[in-house]
This record gives C-alpha cells, sequence and structure tokens, in this order.
C-alpha cells in the first residue's frame, strides 16, 4: 500500500503545474505518504458496514407491537409481574429466610413506633397519623415490593412536605383557644385536641398522599423508571441538607417550649430564628432538660454504644424504643405536665381509622407532584444503595411507591417514604425478603389496637429531639464540599445554591432552583466543548490535539469538537471550524479566490510565514472527527450540510470520520449522506488520512 500510494504521489505530482514551490510540495508529500501507511487497505465506511453486513435501520412500527403481543400467557405474565409477592412465596426458603425475616421486622418495628409519632407531629397532624402511615404502607409493599431493604412509611422530608402543604391550604379556626393547657404552643394543641381542624388537615394530606400514589404508579405502568437518573447525586445531598435545616429549625421551638407564631412563605426559616431569639427569654426550663438528657442519651447509645461494639451485638439497642417507654413512665409518674409544664402527646385513639375518600383540592396538586418526584428519588436511591446482589427493578419500584401511597390515602395516610435509618437497620441486620415488613405490621397494629393509649403522656421534647437526632447525619454533608469544590466547580455551585435559596427562600425553591440550574449547566458545558485541529504523533498512529510533539498534513486538516451538534452547539461547531481552518463565506465559485482569503494563523516555531502560506493554498481535504457527536438534531443537520456545501465551492472536500451509531442512521434516512456522500463517510482517521495521501480519492 506504501509503494503504490508513493508512485501514485509521484504521477500526479508530474502533472500539477500550479505556481507554488514544487520542492516544498514534494517534501510534505513524502511526508503525508510515509505518515499514512497502512497494514490494511483503506476502507470507507460503506465498503466496512458492506464487509460486515451492518445495517442502519429505522425501528419499524410492527416490531414494537411485537413486543407487546396481547395473548394470554403474555397477559398473565405480565399481571404476576406487578405481584412479586407471589415469586417471593413461591421460592421463600422458611428454613434460613424466616428468622432472619422476623428478627428484623421487629427490630425495625422498634424505629417505626417512635418515628410514627415523631413524624406524625412534624407533619403538623397527629402522632396517630403517622403510625398509620407506618402500618398501611408496610403491608401494601409487601405485596408489590420488590427490594428485602426498603423499609417504607415515615419519613423525616416527605413529613416536612405534608406540614407545608396542608398549613397552607388548612385555615385554622378563628375561635381555637388551645385546648385544656392554655400555656401550651397552639401548634400542640392544634394538632392534639381540634379534632376537626387535625381532621380536615389529615383529609388534606390524604388527598396527597392519593395524588402522589396515582402518579408513581402510572409511571411505573408506563415504565419510566429511568427518570430516577435525571437529578444527580450533589443536588440530592444539597437538598437532603436543606431538608435537614428546615427540620431542626421546626422542631428546636417545641424543644425548648418557646412559644413562636405559625410562620410560612419565603424567608420563614430567617423569620423563625428572629421569632425565637425574641421569645428566649420564655424558655421552658423543664424542657430544655428533658432535651438535654435525650440528647446525650441518644448520643451515648446510638454513636458509641452501637457503633463501637456493633460487631459484638446481635441487633443494634433500640434506644428509641426504650426512650419512648422510659419517658412516658416518668412523665406519668413524675406529672410534668401539671408540675413543670412540659407538653406531652396527649390522647391516643384506640383503633384503625376506617376507608374514607381523601380530600382532593386543586391547589395541592403542583405540590403533591414535587412529593411524588422527592419519595422516588429517595426511596430508590436508597435501595440502590443497599441492594448491591440484584440489580433493583425500577419499574416495579414505582408500582410498589404508587400503590401504598394510593391504598394510604384511603385510610387517611400522608404520602409514606423510605427513612434510611430503617433501611440501614434491614440492610444490618440481613432481611432476606420483603415479608420482613408483616412483623413489623404486627407490631404497629398492637399499638394501634391497644397500647397506644398508654403514651399519651409521653413529652413532646423527646419526640421533638428524637426527630434531630434522626436527621443529624444529614447535616454532615457539609464535610463533602471540599472534595466537590476540588473535583467539579458545578457540582459545587449546584449544591451551594441548592441550599442557600432553601435556607433564605422556602423549602420547595430549594427543588427548583436545584433542578433548573442543573439542566442550565449541563446545557451550558455541552456549549462549552472544546474545538480543536488534530495532528499525528511522531513515530506513532495516534492523533491527537496539535502540539509541538505532533506532525500535520499539508493538504489536510483534522477537526474535532468534543460536543454533540445540535441547536445549541450547531452555530459554536461552525464559526470554530471555519477559525481554525478555512472561512470559505464570501468567496466566489471560482477555486483561484482562495489564494484571497486564507485565515491568517501565527506560525509554528521553526516555521516560515511563507511555508504556512504554501501550507494552506494547498489544503484540498477539511476532516471532521464525529466520535463526539451522540445526538445530532435538524439544526445540527442543517449546519454540516452547510459547511460541506459551502467547501465544495471553494474545491475541499469534507471527510467524516469516527460517525457514531446514531449519526450513521440518521444520515441514511435523510438527505445528509448524499450531501456528504458514501465516498466521504470512513470509519477512522487513519482511513481517511492514507486515501487522501495517495490522490486517488
Amino acid at each position: 500500500t506504501k509503494k503504490s500510494a508513493t508512485e501514485a504521489m509521484s504521477k500526479n505530482l508530474s502533472q500539477e503545474n500550479s505556481g507554488l514551490d514544487r520542492n516544498c510540495r514534494i517534501q510534505r508529500r513524502d511526508d503525508a505518504t510515509e505518515n499514512a501507511s497502512l497494514l490494511r487497505h483503506p476502507k470507507t465506511q460503506n465498503s466496512l458496514d458492506n464487509l460486515t453486513e451492518k445495517e442502519y435501520e429505522d425501528v419499524k412500527c410492527g416490531d414494537i407491537c411485537a413486543d407487546f403481543q396481547c395473548t394470554r400467557t403474555a397477559l398473565l405474565s405480565y399481571f404476576l409481574s406487578l405481584f412479586p409477592i407471589v415469586r417471593t412465596l413461591r421460592h421463600y426458603d422458611v428454613k434460613n429466610d424466616l428468622l432472619k425475616d422476623a428478627i428484623s421486622g421487629l427490630s425495625t418495628a422498634c424505629l417505626h413506633f417512635p418515628q410514627g409519632m415523631a413524624f406524625g407531629i412534624l407533619s403538623s397532624l397527629a402522632p396517630k397519623y403517622g403510625l398509620f402511615t407506618s402500618f398501611y404502607p408496610v403491608v401494601l409493599y409487601v405485596i408489590f415490593g420488590t427490594c428485602p431493604f426498603v423499609s417504607i412509611g415515615t419519613n423525616a422530608v416527605i413529613a416536612l412536605f405534608t406540614a407545608n402543604l396542608v398549613e397552607s391550604h388548612v385555615t385554622m379556626p378563628p375561635s381555637h383557644t388551645g385546648g385544656t393547657n392554655s400555656t401550651n404552643d397552639s401548634m400542640t394543641f392544634v394538632q392534639v385536641n381540634d379534632v376537626d381542624f387535625v381532621e380536615a388537615k389529615a383529609a388534606l394530606a390524604a388527598g396527597s398522599s392519593f395524588i402522589v400514589g396515582v402518579l408513581l404508579l402510572v409511571l411505573g405502568l408506563l415504565r419510566l423508571g429511568f427518570i430516577s437518573s435525571y437529578m444527580s447525586t450533589p443536588f440530592v445531598s444539597s437538598f437532603t441538607t436543606t431538608a435537614a435545616i428546615h427540620i431542626i429549625t421546626s422542631q428546636i421551638p417545641k424543644a425548648i417550649g418557646v412559644h413562636i407564631p405559625l410562620i410560612s412563605g419565603p424567608g420563614k426559616l430567617v423569620i423563625t430564628y428572629i421569632e425565637i431569639f425574641k421569645n428566649i427569654t420564655t424558655v421552658n426550663v423543664g424542657s430544655v432538660v428533658t432535651s438535654i438528657i435525650c440528647i446525650i442519651v441518644l448520643i451515648f447509645v446510638k454513636d458509641f454504644i452501637n457503633e463501637k461494639f456493633k460487631s459484638k451485638l446481635y441487633m443494634p439497642i433500640p434506644i428509641e424504643l426504650i426512650l419512648v417507654i422510659c419517658g412516658t413512665v416518668v412523665s406519668y409518674f413524675g406529672q410534668f405536665n401539671p408540675t413543670f409544664d412540659i407538653p406531652v402527646v396527649g390522647s391516643i385513639e384506640a383503633g384503625l381509622s376506617p376507608p374514607s375518600l381523601p380530600r382532593l383540592k386543586p391547589g395541592i396538586i403542583g405540590d403533591s407532584v414535587v412529593i411524588a418526584i422527592i419519595v422516588f428519588v429517595l426511596t430508590i436511591s436508597m435501595a440502590k444503595v443497599c441492594e448491591t446482589k440484584n440489580t433493583i427493578n425500577t419499574n416495579q419500584e414505582l408500582v410498589a411507591y404508587g400503590m401504598t401511597n394510593l391504598g394510604g390515602s384511603f385510610f387517611r395516610c400522608f404520602p409514606s417514604c423510605v427513612a434510611p435509618p430503617r433501611t440501614i437497620l434491614l440492610k444490618t441486620m440481613e432481611a432476606k425478603s420483603t415479608l420482613n415488613g408483616i412483623f413489623s405490621a404486627v407490631i404497629i397494629l398492637l399499638i394501634l389496637l391497644f397500647l397506644g393509649e398508654y403514651f399519651q403522656y409521653l413529652p413532646l421534647p423527646i419526640l421533638s429531639i428524637m426527630i434531630i437526632m434522626a436527621i443529624k447525619n444529614l447535616l454532615l454533608q457539609f464535610r463533602q464540599l471540599p472534595r466537590l469544590w476540588k473535583l467539579n466547580k458545578y457540582d459545587f455551585t449546584v449544591w451551594i445554591a441548592t441550599l442557600l435559596s432553601g435556607v433564605f427562600i422556602d423549602f420547595p425553591y430549594a427543588l427548583y432552583c436545584g433542578v433548573g440550574l442543573s439542566i442550565f449547566l449541563v446545557v451550558y458545558q455541552s456549549q462549552r466543548g472544546k474545538f480543536g485541529l488534530l495532528g499525528k504523533l511522531k513515530n506513532e498512529d495516534l492523533y491527537v490535539e496539535e502540539s509541538q510533539q505532533t506532525t500535520s498534513y499539508p493538504n489536510v486538516k483534522i477537526f474535532k469538537m468534543e460536543s454533540s451538534l445540535y441547536f445549541a452547539t450547531a452555530e459554536s461547531f461552525r464559526e470554530n471550524l471555519y477559525r481554525l481552518t478555512w472561512d470559505p463565506r464570501g468567496m466566489g465559485k471560482d477555486p483561484e479566490e482562495v489564494t484571497v482569503t486564507v485565515n491568517k494563523a501565527p506560525a509554528r516555531d521553526g516555521q516560515q510565514t511563507g511555508d504556512l502560506e504554501c501550507e494552506r493554498m494547498e489544503t484540498k481535504y477539511v476532516i471532521i472527527d464525529c466520535s463526539s457527536f451522540n445526538y445530532m438534531d435538524l439544526t445540527g443537520m442543517s449546519a454540516l450540510s452547510a459547511v460541506v456545501k459551502e467547501y465544495r465551492l471553494i474545491g475541499i472536500e469534507v471527510l467524516l470520520v469516527r460517525c457514531t451509531n446514531s449519526l450513521l442512521a440518521l444520515m441514511k434516512r435523510s438527505e445528509l449522506l448524499e450531501t456528504v456522500g458514501k465516498e466521504h463517510v470512513f470509519p477512522d482517521i487513519v482511513d481517511a488520512i492514507t486515501v487522501t495521501a495517495s490522490d486517488n480519492y
């Protein structure tokens, strides 16, 4: 190939009668021939496709319909796939799995109970509604869920969103007096004593759960589980950190016994702290002492004993449950409420809630859509973190999350989601199947039917501190900021912007700002793709960005853009291509006019200006490396077609190399391939260089 290429070069050189220096041209063409040598015959993309019998065809409607044949077997298989419990029961190993599921389920119930009560209050409702959300969704997930480590139920972030939703759509009655203990904060008595007001908020929260369930169920049935990839890890981290700040802020007044008015709207976090400091002199000493004791006990047991001796403990000490029981007993015999004016939970009705229709209101649809997205992202993220052996079926998980929220909405449950502490506990206890939820549900059922009334003397500061300690690890995500700054400034920007918007404006704005900024930065980065000319490494067959260590070809320019070619990058692609090679715009159809409007470029070291002009004047080919063109729209096609036509007018041919499969398919079903020409598309740069160097092209 090398010999034939050299002979062809010599023959063509003898036929050229231009005014350029002949010795200069011969020397450079010999170098090009040497560099372009191949150990195989050069191929165009078309000849390679014919050799490999590869085709780039559009997907036909018949092929799509073939995947959805409506046969009896297909319908039965699809129906059974919606109920993973059937497969679980068929393959369940009672001897090896039952004990693990029982112990892990009972251990998780020790967290379900105190968290259900605490998050029931955090959601601006009452403890019993948190227990409802810890029972019905758990049972439904056993039927529809697939991950044994997902503990569906109450969640601090979702409870906070629920509180924002119901407080902005349900107005407190003007005649509200505050219940039997007038010294307690009004929020406590709204939750405990004003039955009608709390029931109205619970019905609205159930309506939100209904909308969340319908949305997630539809997404699951449509197999749209891939949407979980559209929220980056830095955004989720910053969003949950913002939620932690809001949650802690909402619990501080209850933990120290400060009475502040109900605050909502933009800037409420700042206003809340202003109100706390304005009323700091009215703190309840009994509440402060109770909170300090709880903090010490929780840190000592959870962060010291459970962590230091976790290899020796069969299960972590359920300190939350122990604290609830001990706090209730001590409060009852010590008369905390009448003696020290410490607010308590109050009466908890025994029994389950009868089925009832949730309250639907058009104004809650937007907030419910946001909650649905957060439920899916948080839950599927925890499932993927814990389930390392098997791949998570995100579509079926969507169905499961939809059914848990949809079914729970008819029993006065607010939106349910996974809670990281319970999920990590299930992972630690090595739960074998979703049947562990049955054992958790049984314990919660016993509490709802028989034991709930015994916890009416539980001090509210204990629940507030439990909420704060449950999400304190979310605040530790600040530690990843130095690493983000070092690795990716864009991720750092998203993290900070999400946090600041959520803290200084309002929590929902953290979602809007984070997602919007993430999308903007993706588009911005795609528009800033790197442009450059490629050269061949000396004595190597690699093509890299031009430098002192590379050689170039006198009649060829190799251009590459590191981005897809679409509406946002089309103009930039065209301008940079012309800037680095030739700008044919405004030139006549006579190829001789090229000598008048050649782009000026600084000469490289050791290269005379005359040599550079000589090199530019004999350029015949512009090679475009298309390896980064993963996507091309109509604007990108128009830009590429215009480039090919404009170069062709001045006698320069455009060659495309390393085209992606999507680009080849697009070219085949459009007029772009006809514009470029099959003979101008090559599988690699070496093929194009070899053919152009032989001058037989």
